[in-house]
C-alpha cells in the first residue's frame, strides 16, 4: 500500500511539472470530452427516435364512397373497441370490422357487426404523421403481428453493448485508450450509417444496429479516463461534468434534429456523419501518459507528456525517459487477468458487486425513462427534450453534491428519492387529469438518475487501479446491459398492457440501489489506486456513517504526508542527479 501511495505521488508531481490543469487539459475536454460526446450521445440514442411508434390503426378503405370527411365517425363505423393501457376503451389498434361489399352496397347506418365479425388489419395501417413523415415502423409496418421488432432491435442493442464492452473495454487496459477510441468512433459511424440504408431487410437491419452499438460504452470511457489520469485529483469531479454537458447537449440536439427534418433517414444522416471528424485531428488527441508508465512503456510515456508540457507553455522539462523509469524502477508491473481481477480479494470483490448493482440499477431506469418519453401522451420530441435538459441541471447538483457530500451519499440519496417519486406516480397514472403531473414526476425521476449516473461513474472510476480502471467501468456497463435487456420489454408491457408496470419497476430497482450504493467506499479526497494491492484495501478504515472530509494540512493531522513528502522527495533527488550528469557531461 505504501508503495502504491508513493508511485501516485511520483506520478501526481510529474504531472504537476508538465501542468496538470493547463491549456492541454482544458483544450482536449472541450474537444473530446465535450464536442465529440456531443455528436456521440447523438448518433448513440438517435435509433430510439428513429423507431418511434406512432399512434395507429387499421385502414379500412370505403370512407370516400359515403362523402365522410371526419376520421373519427369512420373509425367508430369500423373500429372495435379495447381497453388500452390505462384502463380506457379505445379504438383497437390491430383489428378492424369485417367491411365487405355486402355492407358497401348500403348505408352505412344501417351496418351491424357481431363480435364473430372482428378481423385483423386487412388493407394495412393509418398512422398519425402529426410529428413524423417517415419511420421504418411506419414504411414497414413493424406493428401488431411485427410490433416485437421494434422492441427486439433494442434488446439487440443492449446485446451489442454488452458483447462490445466487453472487448473494446479490456482493449483500454491493454491496448490502449487512444486506438480503442478510433475503434469506436469507426464502428458506430458504420453500423449506423448501415442501418440507414436496410430497414426493408429486417435481419441485416437488426446486424447494422448491433455494429451500430458495440463501442457505445467505449466511446465515452476512452477519452474520459484519459483526462481523468493526466489532471490533478480535485479536477476529476469537473471533468466528468464536462462529459456530461457534452452528452446532455447532444440528447437536447436530437430531438429538434428530429423535429426538423421528420424523416428519420436524414436525421440518422445528420446526428452519424459529424463524430467521423474527430478522426481527422490526431494532432490533438494523446495516450493516457500514466497509463503508459503503468505499463512500462517510459519512452512513449515521456513523449505525451512533453506534448502536454509544450502546449502549457513549458518549453524544457528537468526530467528525461531515463528519470522517468528510474523513478519507477522499483515498481512491479503487476500481472492483470482481465476482468477476473476485479475479484481479486473480498473487498475489491465486494466494491465491485456493490458498484455493478447500482450501475444496473441506473441504467434500467435511465434507458426505460428514455424510451418512454417518446413513447408518452404528447409531442415525442417535446417529452425527450424535457428529460434531456434536465440532465444539465442535474449533473451540476450532482457536481456540488458528490464534491461536498461524497459520492456514497449522494449516490444513495438519489436513489432513495428517485424511489418515492415512483409512489405517486403509480397512483396518478391511469388518470388523464394528471398527465402535466406525472410528466414533471418523471422529469424529476430523470433528474435523480442522472444524478445516480454522475455519481457511480465517478466511483467507477476512482475505485479501480490504473491497469483495470477502463476494464472495471467496461464490466459494469456490461452487467448493466446485460439486465437492461429487460428495459424494452417493461416498456413494451407498460405500452400495451399497463402504463404502472415500468414505474413499478423503476422504484422497487431504485430502492434497492439506495441500499448498495451506502455500502460503496467514499472516493472524495482519495488518491487514485495505482495497484491492485491498493484497490483490495481501499475503504478499509472508513466508517459506514462518516462523510469525507479535505486532508489536513497539519503534518501530525494528515494521513499519509510524511509518505508523499518523502516520495516527492525521492523524485527530486533522482530528477537532480540527472540533471547534475547532463550538465557535467556539456
Amino acid at each position: 500500500m505504501a508503495d502504491a501511495d508513493a508511485d501516485d505521488a511520483i506520478f501526481d508531481g510529474i504531472l504537476e511539472k508538465v501542468g496538470n490543469d493547463g491549456k492541454f487539459q482544458h483544450r482536449f475536454n472541450l474537444i473530446f470530452n465535450v464536442g465529440a460526446i456531443m455528436f456521440a450521445s447523438m448518433s448513440y440514442m438517435s435509433i430510439i427516435l428513429a423507431l418511434n411508434k406512432p399512434p395507429h390503426n387499421c385502414h379500412v378503405p370505403g370512407m370516400e364512397q359515403y362523402n365522410i370527411s371526419d376520421v373519427e365517425i369512420w373509425k367508430n363505423l369500423t373500429l372495435p373497441r379495447e381497453e388500452d393501457n390505462k384502463g380506457l376503451l379505445s379504438y383497437s389498434k390491430c383489428q378492424m370490422y369485417n367491411v365487405t361489399e355486402e355492407h358497401l352496397r348500403v348505408h352505412y347506418s344501417e351496418w351491424h357487426f357481431q363480435e364473430s365479425d372482428i378481423i385483423n388489419c386487412a388493407y394495412g395501417y393509418d398512422y398519425d404523421r402529426t410529428y413524423y413523415d417517415r419511420t421504418p415502423i411506419t414504411e414497414h409496418d413493424w406493428i401488431c403481428d411485427k410490433g416485437f421488432r421494434e422492441t427486439n432491435i433494442f434488446v439487440y442493442n443492449r446485446f451489442g453493448e454488452l458483447v462490445g464492452t466487453f472487448i473494446f473495454g479490456q482493449l483500454g487496459d491493454t491496448l490502449g485508450r487512444k486506438p480503442v477510441f478510433y475503434f469506436s468512433v469507426l464502428i458506430i459511424t458504420a453500423g449506423r450509417l448501415i442501418s440507414m440504408f436496410t430497414a426493408s431487410i429486417y435481419i441485416v437491419f437488426c446486424i447494422a444496429a448491433v455494429l451500430g452499438s458495440l463501442t457505445a460504452n467505449s466511446i465515452f470511457q476512452a477519452p474520459l479516463i484519459i483526462a481523468m489520469e493526466m489532471s490533478k485529483s480535485e479536477r476529476r469531479g469537473y471533468i466528468s461534468m464536462m462529459q456530461c454537458i457534452g452528452w446532455t447537449t447532444g440528447l437536447c440536439i436530437l430531438p429538434m434534429v428530429f423535429w426538423a427534418t421528420r424523416d428519420w433517414f436524414w436525421a440518422l444522416m445528420i446526428t452519424t456523419v459529424p463524430i467521423f471528424l474527430f478522426i481527422l485531428i490526431p494532432q490533438y488527441l494523446i495516450e493516457s501518459p500514466r497509463w503508459l508508465a503503468a505499463r512500462g512503456k517510459y519512452g512513449r510515456s515521456m513523449r505525451e507528456l512533453r506534448k502536454i508540457a509544450t502546449s502549457n507553455g513549458i518549453r524544457r522539462l528537468s526530467f528525461d525517459e531515463r528519470t522517468l523509469e528510474k523513478l519507477f524502477a522499483q515498481r512491479k508491473i503487476e500481472t492483470v487477468y482481465g476482468m477476473a481481477s476485479l475479484f481479486s480479494g473480498w473487498r475489491m470483490a465486494k466494491n465491485t458487486v456493490l458498484c455493478v448493482v447500482c450501475w444496473i440499477v441506473a441504467s434500467i431506469t435511465y434507458f426505460t425513462l428514455v424510451l418512454l418519453s417518446s413513447r408518452m401522451e404528447g409531442n415525442p420530441f417535446l417529452n425527450f427534450l424535457w428529460q434531456s435538459a434536465v440532465e444539465l441541471p442535474a449533473y451540476k447538483i450532482g457536481q456540488i453534491l458528490s464534491d461536498s457530500l461524497g459520492r456514497r451519499a449522494s449516490n444513495s440519496v438519489a436513489f432513495l428519492v428517485a424511489a418515492l417519486i415512483s409512489i405517486p406516480i403509480l397512483m396518478i397514472i391511469r388518470n388523464a387529469d394528471y398527465e402535466v403531473a406525472v410528466i414533471v414526476l418523471t422529469v424529476a425521476i430523470k433528474l435523480c438518475v442522472s444524478i445516480n449516473f454522475f455519481a457511480v461513474n465517478l466511483q467507477s472510476i476512482e475505485i479501480y487501479p490504473t491497469c483495470l480502471r477502463q476494464t472495471g467501468l467496461a464490466f459494469a456497463a456490461i452487467m448493466a446491459n446485460l439486465f437492461g435487456i429487460v428495459g424494452p420489454y417493461v416498456i413494451h408491457l407498460g405500452t400495451e398492457y399497463d402504463v404502472r408496470y415500468p414505474f413499478l419497476v423503476i422504484g422497487l430497482l431504485s430502492a434497492l440501489g439506495a441500499v448498495c450504493a451506502a455500502f460503496l467506499p467514499e472516493t472524495l479526497h482519495q488518491s487514485l489506486p495505482e495497484s491492485i494491492e491498493q484497490a483490495q484495501k481501499f475503504g478499509k478504515h472508513q466508517g459506514f456513517w462518516s462523510l469525507p472530509k479535505k486532508p489536513k494540512l497539519h503534518p501530525q493531522l494528515e494521513v499519509g504526508r510524511e509518505l508523499d513528502e518523502s516520495s516527492r522527495l525521492k523524485q527530486d533527488e533522482v530528477i537532480e542527479n540527472e540533471e547534475s550528469i547532463r550538465t557535467t557531461g556539456s
